[in-house]
């Protein structure tokens, strides 16, 4: 089973989302379906059901308060990836992110040393006009996002499909 840990989005969020991505011009490439839509807090990839089991029980032990974001400001990750970033609570993701990193460190799962927090918009095969796209990206990037309370992280199953990955709410862990 292909696992990672996120926090969900309100579907309000997602609609605003949504418009800056359908805003995005002069690319092609697969657009981030508005329902999967998350920021990810660490990427596990495959584990067998006894490992899954472990990483369900240690992640009960992640404490830590409630708190709120707000997301704006596009960037890319070269040309392969547009993405909206964390304008406030950064550091609590941050946090959030080291908590859990040390606990599964417990169980042997490698810690990850290069954490941006983001939530990715487009997945880019080719950029046809740089113009175009770099306006967009100018044009959008003037969004921020009212507050976004987190109150919860998931571990989420990732299917791999044709049509776009599909992803399964495994286990909900409720912050403080």
């Amino acid at each position: 089973m292909r696992i990672f840990i996120a926090i969900d989005l309100p579907e309000r969020i997602k609609d605003e989302i949504e418009k800056i991505r359908k805003g995005l011009r002069g690319i092609y490439g697969k657009p981030v379906e508005k329902e999967n839509f998350h920021i990810t807090l660490k990427f596990i990839g495959d584990v067998q059901p006894n490992i899954f089991e472990k990483i369900k029980e240690e992640l009960n032990n992640v404490k830590y308060n409630k708190f709120s974001i707000k997301i704006g400001n596009i960037g890319t990750f070269g040309d392969r990836v547009v993405w909206i970033g964390i304008q406030e609570g950064y550091e609590d993701i941050i946090n959030l992110h080291n908590l859990i990193d040390e606990q599964l460190y417990k169980i042997k799962i490698d810690r990850d040393y290069k954490f941006s927090p983001h939530i990715t918009i487009y997945r880019i095969k080719e950029i046809i006009n740089k113009k175009e796209f770099k306006e967009s990206v100018e044009k959008l990037s003037k969004y921020i996002s009212d507050d976004i309370l987190i109150d919860k992280f998931y571990i989420k199953q990732s299917i791999l499909r044709t049509q776009g990955p599909l992803y399964i709410n495994m286990a909900e862990y409720k912050l403080l």
